[in-house]
């Protein structure tokens, strides 16, 4: 049995999906594989005057509806796999919200955490010198992913910009305010999932005073989603990092929860310190410290993985008491835990869709970028809203008229489009 792999199981669900559209064989072919996958080396001198290499990857998988557009990674675990299979859904993702770009992903296999501030911006600039021939404004547009930030991508724009000699603020997105990024971009990917709930809750005339929301991980989406909800009036029963999390059936305050997570590090800082914990004032608070594993696993309305890819699986799919999940992470639930959340009527509405509202905004940056213009956070917030709200409505429609999961549905819409631009550029010959 070959090995489960991030592709593997992005692959499992392309070939459902395609199978249900009835595509032809040179139809599937060009879905396949990438494009383009490129490999280098990344080294750079240590501090202590040592040299160090480091793997790095641009994964092209399919620029049909415009320049190629994907994040960065540095991480330990951003192997070409996982990075292949990250630009395919990348691909799907601008595609579902019909935004003008294709999809790629990048990553540098590498703990960011080991590295100096100096060797961190040392790699930075060197991965754009490794890949500077194949990035570009109208080519392949980078962003912020897992452990990059707003400053690295400001590095990577100088860096592009001094080797070709350009001025070019709409090369990357995800920059600080203050060297051409966008308002609106560090809220994006929660205020995008935090519309779709509402619509979802106003279609099904749900109150939200009555709906408990758990959130798995508590990094910049995963506590935006929380402060969201919180402030429109949903109980958030559970919350959690790497560490483990809290659980409380009366609800948490997830400023508090902020507040004791800048102070020692943790969700759990206010009642433990490492996995000791303060057990009276916890039973005072009416709180219960949690794994993520039993996270998932609680009584709510909503669940939202914000956290790691590969969670939620045929192992616990049957323990889910969620009515609806809502992917604010990357993959988060396997094909295997899919079916058995269909057939226990779980509503999923997936990754593509879900997290969509950061490539939205990073659009709207490389629009302003382009234009010289720099746009209002009403502007963005107008704008964000009627591209995620469209994009649900035809997921909804392809869902309810073919009875397809939304994660089916997603993955149609979008192979659908995708390939309405190949056949506009007389790339399909059947």
């Amino acid at each position: 049995m070959p090995r489960s792999t991030p592709y593997t199981r992005f692959r499992t669900t392309l070939d459902a999906v395609m199978k249900k559209l009835n595509l032809s064989a040179a139809e599937k072919k060009l879905f396949s594989e990438p494009q383009h996958i490129h490999k280098a080396e990344i080294t750079i001198k240590r501090d202590d005057g040592s040299k160090a290499a480091f793997p790095a990857f641009r994964v092209q998988f399919n620029n049909a509806r415009g320049p190629y557009k994907g994040g960065i990674r540095f991480h330990p675990a951003a192997d070409i796999e996982e990075v292949k299979a990250l630009a395919a859904l990348m691909a799907l993702k601008t595609a579902v919200v019909n935004i003008p770009f294709g999809g790629s992903k990048g990553g540098v296999q590498m703990n960011p955490k080991e590295l100096s501030r100096r060797e961190l911006q040392e790699v930075s600039r060197a991965y754009i010198r490794a890949f500077l021939k194949v990035v570009g404004p109208d080519i392949d547009v980078p962003a912020p992913d897992v452990n990059t930030t707003p400053e690295i991508m400001a590095w990577m724009r100088d860096e592009f910009e001094k080797q070709t000699k350009s001025y070019s603020p709409a090369f990357i997105t995800g920059k600080p305010l203050s060297y051409g990024g966008s308002l609106g971009r560090d809220t994006a990917t929660a205020r995008g999932g935090f519309y779709l709930i509402q619509e979802l809750i106003d279609r099904a005339a749900l109150d939200p005073q009555e709906l408990k929301v758990a959130i798995q991980g508590f990094g910049n989406a995963g506590a935006t989603m929380a402060h969201f909800l919180h402030n429109a009036g949903f109980t958030i029963v559970a919350l959690s990092d790497s560490q483990g999390g809290i659980y409380s059936p009366e609800g948490i305050d997830p400023v508090r929860v902020e507040k004791y997570k800048r102070k020692t590090g943790a969700v759990a800082g206010e009642y433990c310190t490492g996995s000791v914990c303060d057990i009276k004032k916890m039973k005072m608070d009416g709180v219960q410290h949690i794994t993520n594993e039993e996270l998932l696993e609680i009584s709510c309305d909503i669940l939202i993985p914000a956290a790691l890819d590969n969670v939620i699986t045929e192992k616990n799919a049957r323990k889910i008491k969620a009515k609806h999940i809502l992917e604010l992470a990357n993959g988060p639930t396997t094909p295997e835990a899919d079916q058995i959340l269909e057939k226990r009527g779980i509503q999923v509405i997936p990754d593509i869709l879900a997290n969509a509202g950061g490539v939205t905004v990073s659009y709207f940056e490389w629009v302003q970028g382009r234009s010289g213009e720099q746009w209002t956070a009403d502007r963005v917030d107008h704008e964000l809203k009627r591209i995620m709200l469209d994009a649900y409505k035809a997921v909804r429609r392809q869902a309810y008229r073919e009875k397809m999961s939304y994660r089916h549905a997603a993955f149609a819409v979008s192979i659908k489009r995708i390939l309405d631009a190949m056949r506009a550029r007389g790339w399909v010959i059947s």
